[in-house]
């Protein structure tokens, strides 16, 4: 089932995935490469995400299926 919480990305580099810290569990958030170069992610950026499980939970329990950032 997908939830919908905000995170703040702790982890954006060029040619990579993103990675995010849910604000409410503090659990990990798998960000894909393609999604986060296509909007620019950068750490500190906070988001509202849509999430599912990740099916590679070790690498994080959460993936983001979708997000928004949240302007300042």
């Amino acid at each position: 089932m997908a939830e919908k919480t905000t995170v703040f990305v702790t982890k954006a580099n060029e040619n990579a995935p993103a990675f995010a810290i849910r604000s409410d569990t503090d659990e990990q958030v798998f960000i894909p490469h393609a999604a986060a170069e296509a909007a620019q992610l950068q750490v500190g950026d906070e988001l509202v995400c849509v999430l599912k499980a990740n099916d590679q939970p070790d690498k994080a329990p959460w993936f983001s299926v979708a997000f928004r950032r949240i302007d300042d």
